[in-house]
Order: structure tokens, then C-alpha cells, then sequence
């Protein structure tokens, strides 16, 4: 008798065994003991609370395994994205790539892939995922005694907002050292679309960073309309306040050491500007060039091909903050979405849009990033 048969032979007499009386128990041990082998101090311990059943669960193979490898290419277009944000893009990205011939699949692994859940495709690509966990430091310094007469606008403020208000944040390129003149990105965020365009420039000074703020203004597919940002003196500055009331803009500031003010750029900066430029200096024009090339690549990439998660509703029951997010989508996608914006600069998106090969953009941007790594 192996052990599975004795506990369930100890199952069966255990309730008749609690009901019975002291001589009724006895026999029910001399028999047990005969039976199981069991000694009668462990049988009367078992009897009196009887091991519980096991449950069973059915094994049997995912049906999704079979798309494993078309996920994957998927999962590498997207930059490696949580399956939240990869799965409404997956129809866009596998029209994308089957249009420009980059990728293969049969009609079985094509219902796979658009019927896979979030939840799903990330349970497939859990041997695949890789973490990066790299952090710099804060460089932004607080600007003069100007920014007590900039108004100032809070994250609460941007619920309805129109596209053309912009949150913008510098990012520093100065590798482990501060010492010397080197590049800073100029990172800007639509808080109504999240549209994202960066421009690279050498040094802090005030007249590079409103020319890197023009270059960005051409790119936008909507007329600027304000610009928020924070306490650093690049944009504290009478240069700044001049060329928005010239421009007839909305100028604003966070306050300060309150990050959360600056979510959407904040967030912008690692995503987006680190995760592709990295940490180390960049104070050469040839890196300035070819990291501004890389942003202009990145800019079609990130608009039209990645999807943003939009905070929703928050809701706090004490300690606890329960939140709630829309379904990820891509700039461009909310770009049209948008009735403010004129049916021709939509039309002309499509057309961008029909143009782009996500996979090529990908690798360019790559390529482009060892480059500007290379001329250190």
C-alpha cells in the first residue's frame, strides 16, 4: 500500500472515528495499524485532523506558444514594452512589418497575435524580458529671482487641456563630470497628446536653447501654444519671457523640488532620451549632429509607433491609491482623435504614417546611438 492509498483509507474512517467512543477508537487503531503500518500515536493524530485533498491542476500546452517568435520580433519593434502597452499596437505593428516585408506569419498566428492578452504576452516573453536599471543624477538648478514673477501651474491644472501646451525639462549629457561645456537635450511633451520631439544643443546658454525650442516648434503637427517647465535657469530667463510674449504663448513654471508637476515630460526624460542616448558626455559637434539626426529618427519612432498609457481617475482609500489608465495609444493615433486639429495636417500624418517602416526606424536609431557613443 503506498502512501496516496493510506491517506485516503485514513479519510474515510476519520469522521467515524471523531464520533466514536473510547473502546470503538481502539479497534479502528488495531485495524488501521494492521492495514497502513502507521504507528497508533501517528494514526490518531491523522484521524483527528486528516490530511486535506490535493487539488490537481490539468497541465496541458498554451495554445499561444505557437506565436512565440512572431511576439518576439514584436516585443523588439516596441523597444521591449509591458505587455499593456504592446498588445493595442500589435495590429499596427504586424500591418506595419508584413507591408514592408519584414515579417512572415500565417493566418492561424495572425488571429494568435491580435487575440493574445496583455496578460498572456507577458507570461510568453517572461525569458525574454530584459531589465535596464541605470540612474543618473539630478543637474537641474534653480533659477533666478525671476520665477517668483513666472506664474505658476501645477500637474491638477492640465486636465483639459488643448493640443500646443507643452511641459519642457532639460536633459544633461555630462557624464560623470560637470566640469566643461557639454550637450543638453531639450525634451518637450504634449500634455494633451503626448507628442514628443528633442533637440540636442552644446552648452546651456539661452539663445541655444530657444533655438533648440524653434527647430522643435517646426516639428509639432499643431501651432505651440504654451510651455511649462521648471525652475532651471536656462529657461528663467528675460530671453525666454521675451520670445513667448513675442510668440503671444502661455509661459508657466512648476513648482519647485514637486516633480510630479513635470509628469509627462519626467517621464519623457528617461524613456525616451536615456533609454536610447544613455549616461555618458556627449561635448563634441560631431556627437551634437549626429545626436540631433538619432532625435529627428526618434521623433517618427516614438510618435507614431509607441503607445502611452493616460492616467485616467485616481482614487485614494486611505493608505491605498487605486489607479486607472486608458487604453495605451501612440501620439499620432490621438492626434487624430483630436477635433481641434485641420483635416489636411491629420491627412498628412496618414500619409507619414503609410511611409514608416518601424523596424528599419529601429535599427537607424541604433545605429545612430553607437555612432554618437563612438566619436567619445
Amino acid at each position: 500500500m503506498n502512501s496516496h492509498q493510506r491517506i485516503i483509507l485514513v479519510r474515510a474512517f476519520s469522521k467515524q472515528y471523531q464520533k466514536s467512543t473510547k473502546r470503538q477508537r481502539g479497534i479502528t487503531l488495531d485495524q488501521l495499524e494492521k492495514t497502513t503500518g502507521y504507528s497508533r500515536k501517528h494514526l490518531g493524530r491523522l484521524l483527528l485532523s486528516p490530511p486535506k485533498r490535493k487539488k490537481f491542476s490539468r497541465v496541458r500546452p498554451s495554445p499561444y506558444r505557437v506565436i512565440l517568435k512572431p511576439l518576439e520580433k514584436l516585443w523588439a519593434v516596441s523597444n521591449y514594452a509591458c505587455g499593456k502597452r504592446l498588445v493595442p499596437m500589435i495590429p499596427v505593428y504586424l500591418e506595419a512589418l508584413v507591408r514592408f516585408g519584414e515579417i512572415k506569419v500565417s493566418q492561424c498566428e495572425k488571429k494568435l497575435l491580435l487575440s493574445v492578452s496583455a496578460a498572456t504576452a507577458d507570461r510568453l516573453l517572461t525569458h525574454e524580458r530584459r531589465k535596464i536599471n541605470l540612474k543618473g543624477r539630478p543637474r537641474t538648478k534653480p533659477g533666478t529671482l525671476l520665477k517668483h514673477q513666472i506664474p505658476i501651474r501645477t500637474w491638477a491644472e492640465w486636465s483639459d487641456t488643448k493640443p500646443g501646451f507643452l511641459e519642457i525639462d532639460s536633459v544633461h549629457h555630462c557624464g560623470a563630470s560637470l566640469h566643461g561645456e557639454y550637450a543638453y537635450t531639450l525634451d518637450t511633451t504634449d500634455v494633451a497628446t503626448g507628442w514628443n520631439e528633442c533637440a540636442a544643443h552644446l552648452g546651456r546658454g539661452e539663445q541655444r536653447t530657444i533655438g533648440a525650442m524653434e527647430e522643435i516648434e517646426r516639428r509639432l503637427p499643431f501651432p505651440l501654444k504654451g510651455i511649462n517647465f521648471d525652475s532651471g535657469g536656462e529657461f528663467v530667463n528675460w530671453h525666454f519671457v521675451r520670445w513667448s510674449q513675442r510668440k503671444q504663448i502661455t509661459y508657466s513654471r512648476s513648482r519647485e523640488t514637486i516633480k510630479n508637476d513635470q509628469a509627462y515630460v519626467e517621464q519623457q526624460n528617461y524613456s525616451v532620451v536615456r533609454r536610447f542616448v544613455g549616461y555618458g558626455r556627449i561635448d563634441q559637434p560631431e556627437q551634437i549632429k549626429l545626436l540631433n539626426q538619432l532625435y529627428r529618427e526618434l521623433s517618427d519612432y516614438q510618435n507614431f509607433f509607441q503607445p502611452v498609457m493616460k492616467l485616467k481617475e485616481k482614487v485614494r482609500d486611505g493608505a491605498r491609491v487605486t489607479r486607472k489608465y486608458d487604453l495605451a495609444k501612440t501620439a499620432y493615433q490621438r492626434v487624430l482623435e483630436r477635433d481641434e486639429i485641420p483635416s489636411q495636417t491629420k491627412e498628412k500624418l496618414i500619409q507619414r504614417f503609410k511611409s514608416l517602416n518601424p523596424r528599419k526606424l529601429l535599427k537607424e536609431i541604433t545605429k545612430l546611438a553607437e555612432k554618437t557613443s563612438q566619436c567619445r
